[in-house]
Parts: C-alpha cells; structure tokens; sequence
C-alpha cells in the first residue's frame, strides 16, 4: 500500500516540478499488474516512445477498473491507460459524462476468457455453472477486468449469476483444485492475450490429467448489450502446449484489449507523437491484427 502511496505522490510532484522545469510533462500510464501482460506491453510502449523525446512514466495497477477510475479523474496524473472493452463500456455506463474526455488510441488484441478447474471436477462447460448454485469461481481482483467480464456475463447469461465469485490470489486457489476434501473454490478464471500464458494456464496445459479447461459456449455470450455492440467473440483456440509439440484445443469467449487515453490530460504534441507511435511503431509494442 505504502509503495503505491509514494509513487502516486512521486507522479504528482513530477507533474508539478516539470513545468517549472521548461519540460512537457510526462505521460503517466496506469497498466496491470507488474509482470503481467499490460505491464509488460506498458513497459515495451515506454522504451519505443523513449526513442521517439516522449516521456512516459508507467504505473503498476490492479486493473482495467483501476485504470479507467484514474484515467477520469481530474485530480489523478493518469493520462493513459490499457483496459477491456467490456470493463471500458461498463464504466461509462456507470460514469456516462467521462465518455467525452476518452479517446481510443489503439486495438491491442484479443483477451481470452480461460475458466480452469481440476481434472476430477464435474464442471464441463458454462452450461454446468448455469446448473448449479454451489460453484465457487476465483477471480483476482474486484477491480480488475476479469471481475467485470463475469459481471458482463451475467448480463447476457443471467443464470450464471448464482456462482459464488470469491476474490482471492488465483494461483494459490488454483493448486488447491485437486486438494484431498477439494479447495475453497471450484474453479479459477482469468482473461489475457492467448500467446501470453499466465502461470495458472501454464499448469493447466502442461498437466491436463489434472486441469481441465471449462468450455464456455452459450450462443447468448455473442449477444448485443443493451445501449452497445457485442464485445464478445467465441472463439476455439488451439494453444500450443510449453516445450512440446501439442496444442490443446479451448472453446471460450474474447475480448479487445484498449489503449485509451484521457484528451484532457495529454497535450497537443504528445497527441501527435503517440499518434505516430500507434501508425508507425506498433508492431514494436504489440504484434497484433489490426
């Protein structure tokens, strides 16, 4: 808590000082958790603007809720972010006046929704959670993406709003799955890039005698939400297994990834030099599908 304390106070005394300075102020981007998947992407975004006389200042973060709470608000350094598309249009239907300082700078790719438990449970598929009222699902973070893609879910899905969503360190749950009397929760569930295994989709490809991958392939998950497009994708992904030549085959929903920027916070110049990084440089930052 002290750490982010001193480095939210840290951003805002730079922010205060640069001016003075007769320097631009820095860019102060709110990403994910360290080492994780945006604060990778984060970090490779600062070293390519770096290159360019753009300063940017990443920030550890929770996630895409957390992002999108500091990116509008006014008294808060974060000027840019990376968020769901689902928990961006969650948040605007909650804050609708902040939809007029969002600018969408860039798509960085699909999030996949991986829904893991172990190799002995009787949880199949979604339709097995949408059955049963004694499921407990692990989710890292109240707010996090995750956290609101299952809320999402519920909305297109309403029956799978009787599981019993526990916030709690996902990779502790997860090697709890198979304990002998079973663990605190039934399954775990993440969301993140395919190609970017988190340690509890690494465990479960390696050892798939003792995890299973849930299906997820209710028709009703590729709806529209009310007031919005669908922002969901069923997908059947094919998963290269770590140091092997198998793949494992995984029947979920995807989402986009956002880069988002707040058009009140970021200066003219450095409108244009991000501009310039997205159209030229992107493919430094993140490989991806336009």
């Amino acid at each position: 808590m002290y750490k982010k304390l001193i480095q939210r106070v840290a951003a805002s005394t730079v922010l205060l000082i640069w001016p003075l300075l007769g320097m631009a102020e820095p860019i102060v981007f709110s990403s994910g958790i360290e080492g994780g998947g945006y604060w990778s992407a984060a970090t490779r975004l600062q070293a390519v603007a770096a290159d360019m006389g753009l300063e940017i200042q990443v920030e550890e973060s929770p996630g895409s809720l957390h992002n999108l709470a500091r990116l509008l608000d006014d008294g808060d350094p974060v000027s840019l972010v990376l968020a769901q598309a689902d928990a961006l249009q969650h948040y605007l239907n909650e804050h609708p006046g902040g939809s007029n300082n969002i600018e969408i700078l860039e798509n960085i790719g699909q999030e996949c929704v991986f829904i893991l438990t172990g190799g002995d449970s009787a949880m199949q598929s979604d339709r097995d959670l949408q059955q049963s009222k004694d499921y407990k699902l692990a989710i890292s973070s109240p707010d996090s993406g995750i956290a609101v893609t299952y809320t999402y879910m519920t909305t297109l899905v309403p029956e799978l709003a009787g599981v019993s969503v526990l916030y709690t360190d996902t990779g502790a749950a997860m090697n709890k799955l198979n304990a002998t009397g079973g663990g605190e929760v039934d399954a775990v569930m993440l969301v993140h890039r395919p190609k970017e295994y988190s340690p509890e989709v690494d465990l479960a490809l390696r050892n798939p005698d003792q995890f299973r991958f849930v299906r997820i392939t209710d028709e009703r998950l590729k709806g529209e939400l009310p007031g919005g497009d669908a922002v969901y994708r069923s997908l059947k992904l094919a998963i290269p297994v770590p140091d092997s030549e198998e793949r494992r085959e995984v029947a979920t929903i995807c989402v986009k990834g956002l880069l988002v920027a707040n058009k009140e916070k970021i200066s003219p110049d450095q409108r244009d030099e991000l501009g310039k990084l997205v159209t030229f440089h992107w493919m430094e930052v993140y490989a991806t599908d336009r």
